[in-house]
């Protein structure tokens, strides 16, 4: 049966969102990607899917901007895409949200309307898919790529913001447990919740884009060192000081580059002056992100499992990563399914002297076959994990649940 889907989120189209994040504090590349990726996948399933989104930026003053436009376009596939207005300041912002996220989907229930999928567990989109459950018994379902308590991370929130938080963690548990079945990247986030644990489920843990496959694996960067990339969060829970104090006390002969933003900027620009052969590159674009991935020696990923976190989320990068073709040295987190392993290098330890052993070990190893492993899992993820792999499995799962 073809559904007629509505995806509800922040997926506003490339010329948009590039426009409008630009100078952002904390751009949300990483989540737009993969909701990017989602979509892709509810359409390679047949289905009809239209989109209500407005854009996902940081609250005035770290984004400048107060006001954010209504758009609306034609998606490639033939889906309507309507972007809806956003008042950028603090309260009126989740007003403005809700408020326009209910009404676009109120407008497209007029031309035909099966099912709503939100993604992200963010309020005023679960409550407008509420609203309009109660108001027309039109199902929902909801993507959660990462828990609302740990997407904080790296941002000090006063005391009255953090109390604001965990009431608003309590109505997103309540509009949560109203849908109809949730897509999760780990099993563990419905198994440990008191609220969700009888919750219909599919573990999504990642999806990959096909767009990605096609980036060349022989793109070149001029003369330089082998080297090592990192391209993400700049927090210190995703375990980059580690990475950097167990890359020095390697001393093998690459080079450490990273780029992203986050609270350790000015950490990574003084190691950087320091040592040479540590190399910060500031913030990316996407295309220079996948050029630089596609020369690397090997992309690495630094997270502690003792983080809770971990248990709870998969990194999306790693997908990325994967696709690629190049060898990926990782951390072995909770989060991540235990199939992925066959084409991972490991970092047993997450200290800076596991991870400085890891890296002596990984430069010593045979190259052939780290590549032929990282070739592998290329092939592994296409197969597997891809927006048209995992989209008939999404739209089966809507339909068994509706």
């Amino acid at each position: 049966m073809s559904k007629r889907i509505v995806l509800l989120g922040f997926y506003v189209g490339d010329r948009y969102f590039e426009k409008y994040s630009a100078g952002d504090a904390f751009p949300q590349v990483a989540a737009y990607k993969l909701e990017g990726r989602f979509l892709d996948a509810l359409r390679f399933a047949g289905g009809v899917v239209n989109t209500v989104a407005s854009i996902a930026v940081s609250t005035y003053p770290n984004n400048k901007k107060v006001y954010f436009p209504s758009d609306m376009y034609v998606g490639v596939e033939g889906g309507r895409c309507n972007v809806t207005p956003l008042i950028n300041l603090p309260l009126f912002k989740v007003i403005s949200r809700m408020l326009g996220s209910l009404f676009g989907l109120l407008r497209l229930r007029r031309v035909g309307l099966d099912v709503v999928c939100v993604y992200a567990a963010h309020t005023p989109n679960l409550l407008a898919a509420y609203i309009l459950r109660k108001l027309h018994g039109i199902p929902f379902f909801v993507y959660i790529p990462d828990l609302p308590s740990y997407m904080d991370m790296g941002m000090n929130r006063s005391f009255f913001m953090r109390l604001l938080k965990r009431l608003d963690a309590r109505i997103i548990d309540f509009l949560i447990s109203a849908s109809s079945g949730v897509f999760v990247t780990s099993q563990y986030m419905v198994k440990d919740s008191a609220k969700w644990s009888d919750k219909a489920y599919l573990v999504l843990e990642g999806i990959s884009s096909s767009a990605a496959l096609a980036v060349s694996s022989d793109v070149s960067l001029g003369a330089h060192k082998q080297f090592i990339f990192y391209a993400g969060g700049l927090n210190k829970a995703y375990g980059i000081v580690e990475l950097v104090e167990g890359f020095i006390k390697a001393g093998v002969d690459y080079e450490l580059w990273l780029c992203g933003r986050g609270e350790l900027e000015s950490y990574l620009s003084e190691v950087s002056a320091r040592h040479p052969s540590v190399k910060y590159l500031g913030f990316l674009s996407v295309s220079e992100v996948e050029r630089i991935q596609a020369s690397a020696s090997c992309l690495i990923l630094s997270r502690s499992p003792e983080q809770l976190y971990t248990r709870y989320s998969f990194p999306s990068k790693l997908l990325e990563y994967m696709v690629s073709g190049v060898p990926v040295l990782t951390t072995r987190l909770g989060g991540i399914p235990d199939e992925y392993y066959e084409f991972l290098n490991v970092i047993e330890d997450s200290s800076s002297d596991g991870i400085s052993a890891a890296l002596t070990a990984f430069c010593a190893a045979d190259q052939q076959f780290l590549l032929k492993k990282a070739a592998c899992g290329k092939i592994w993820v296409s197969e597997n994990k891809s927006s048209f792999a995992v989209g008939r499995k999404i739209v089966d799962f809507m339909e068994e649940h509706n």
